[in-house]
């Protein structure tokens, strides 16, 4: 399952997002708990921020390669899974079913008639990649026009293309940030709204993608500054970490897709800090060589985990506690770290079976249609 071309560092941090988001899920937390408000902090906004980081448009692209991307790798997948959630939930009636078609081509995360809930990150994902690729499209086609093709270095032309897309970025977030304040304004399709104001994630990581790398390839250059660094690396993670848990219990319980963001400039530190702290904590987990696969699988694997964990606990519910000793179900339904342990389990390994048996119908079409 796993793909040689991956990058490991990307998957891993994935992979430790969606055991946080499985986890943020389970009905064993209040609302404004201090475990969901640290989680909610920035688990969805870390997604954001390594969509930025992956995207790769430049003057070259073709506008008609992005919006294609996009459909393919997000919107399509969206449709299936929630024609497969329909079948997973043998609970629901028709009625509840007819409903949450609706909820489904409206694309936004209605918390009462939603089958699949976490599926409105995906038109959220959606809606907020493919503007801010469209955004850096259309800056290239301006700096061509300004600059011409050849008169500046990359590094001149590639500010100039930064600079108009954080224009557009910021004019778009500020919109979407007024109309997504008043709580009575209605819900946009797809979370166009959300996905507006959120838009600065995901050009933070685009810079990230770019810049990081060459600062981290410098800095080992100076061999001789590697335990100076360290240390010094160390002192600021620290001083992240008080500000992150400081800021998220000041800041209170972050919900995005209800438009909750509270301060608004707060949750945007709240979850860059939070995102080098986890940056960090992906690399050392990285270098471990056991635990780095797994959690890889399950990164290059998180679309799917977000798309079955929820249909997992009424499999579990319907199809394998009833056949168990009356006393498991019973351990699951309180809270501590075998419950827990066990649920998130169960949801990670049922949405890779599923994921794997995605592949494989992907797979055998692919080669149907090779042969025709």
């Amino acid at each position: 399952m796993k793909s040689k071309t991956r990058n490991l560092y990307i998957d891993v941090m994935k992979g430790l997002l969606i055991i946080l988001v499985v986890i943020g899920h389970l009905p064993f937390f209040e609302y404004d708990s201090r475990t969901l408000t640290l989680i909610y902090s920035f688990h969805m906004h870390a997604f954001l921020i390594i969509g930025g980081i992956l995207s790769h448009v430049d003057e070259n692209t073709k506008l008609s390669t992005i919006i294609v991307k996009k459909f393919k790798n997000i919107l399509i997948p969206y449709f299936i899974f929630y024609a497969i959630t329909l079948v997973f939930i043998p609970t629901a009636t028709m009625d509840q079913k007819i409903k949450a078609i609706f909820v489904v081509f409206k694309g936004i995360g209605d918390p009462v008639n939603a089958l699949n809930l976490p599926l409105w990150f995906l038109t959220f994902y959606f809606v907020a990649m493919l503007t801010f690729e469209f955004i850096e499209w259309l800056s290239y086609r301006i700096k061509t026009l300004v600059f011409g093709i050849n008169q500046y270095g990359e590094n001149e032309k590639y500010w100039f293309v930064a600079l108009i897309t954080l224009i557009f970025v910021s004019i778009i977030m500020f919109f979407s940030f007024r109309y997504a304040r008043y709580y009575k304004m209605p819900r946009l399709p797809f979370n166009i709204e959300i996905a507006g104001f959120c838009l600065g994630f995901v050009f933070f990581g685009k810079i990230l993608g770019k810049y990081v790398p060459i600062a981290f390839n410098e800095f080992k250059n100076y061999t001789s500054y590697k335990i100076i660094g360290s240390i010094l690396i160390f002192i600021i993670l620290a001083i992240f970490i008080y500000a992150w848990y400081f800021t998220s219990m000041y800041n209170g319980r972050i919900d995005l897709n209800a438009r909750d963001y509270k301060n608004a400039f707060l949750m945007y530190i709240d979850a860059i800090l939070a995102f080098f702290i986890f940056s960090v904590f992906s690399y050392i987990i990285s270098m471990l060589p056991i635990i780095k696969n797994d959690l890889a699988i399950i990164g290059e694997n998180s679309i799917y985990i977000l798309a079955y964990h929820v249909p997992s606990v009424f499999v579990l519910n319907c199809f394998v506690l009833p056949y168990l000793p009356p006393i498991i179900g019973l351990t699951l339904q309180k809270n501590s770290i075998i419950s827990i342990t066990i649920l998130t389990s169960f949801a990670i390994l049922f949405s890779l079976i599923l994921a794997l048996i995605h592949k494989s119908i992907s797979g055998l079409l692919k080669k149907a249609r090779e042969n025709n």
